[in-house]
């Protein structure tokens, strides 16, 4: 199931920036629980991090700290800089196209430190979300165990 555009379109311009920053950055701190190659981001502690929404004009600040993603609203430039449309930043949330197809095509541009954004592009492209591990880094092991059916069952419908 493909998220609607225009409603996540209206919601970017309708809340302000440092809103999104937040909400996106507990998503991602919460969805890297259990993720094996997520201490990697530690090799980014004290970068920061612009994603630009070329289409909706909405930019997030991150920075890198302690291997979390924290919200940062500093208008220093960055170290890394990704822009594109939202569509490209869904596709690449999803993992409908991997990060080199985006990037090479031109759909989002990197821009900044070239050896931070390669290895955030790496991390991007190495990333592979396991449910069961996730769910016992979050719930423990005695809870994890008999939610991961029904976990299994609602992340196949919204796929």
């Amino acid at each position: 199931m493909k998220p609607p555009i225009l409603p996540l379109q209206l919601l970017l311009n309708a809340l302000p920036a440092k809103v999104h920053s937040r909400v996106t950055a507990t998503v991602c701190n919460q969805l890297l629980k259990g993720v094996p190659t997520a201490g990697r981001l530690r090799d980014l502690e004290g970068r920061r991090l612009w994603l630009t929404i070329t289409d909706t004009g909405t930019r997030l600040g991150y920075r890198f700290a302690d291997g979390r993603l924290v919200p940062d609203a500093s208008a220093d430039a960055p170290d890394i800089h990704i822009r594109g449309d939202l569509r490209n930043f869904l596709r690449l949330a999803r993992r409908e196209e991997d990060p080199d197809t985006l990037f090479f095509a031109r759909k989002l541009s990197l821009e900044g430190n070239t050896e931070d954004g390669l290895l955030l592009k790496n991390f991007l492209d190495a990333l592979e979300f396991d449910l069961p591990a996730h769910l016992q880094a979050v719930l423990g092991p005695r809870l994890a165990r008999p939610l991961l059916p029904i976990a299994q069952r609602v992340q196949a419908i919204i796929q």
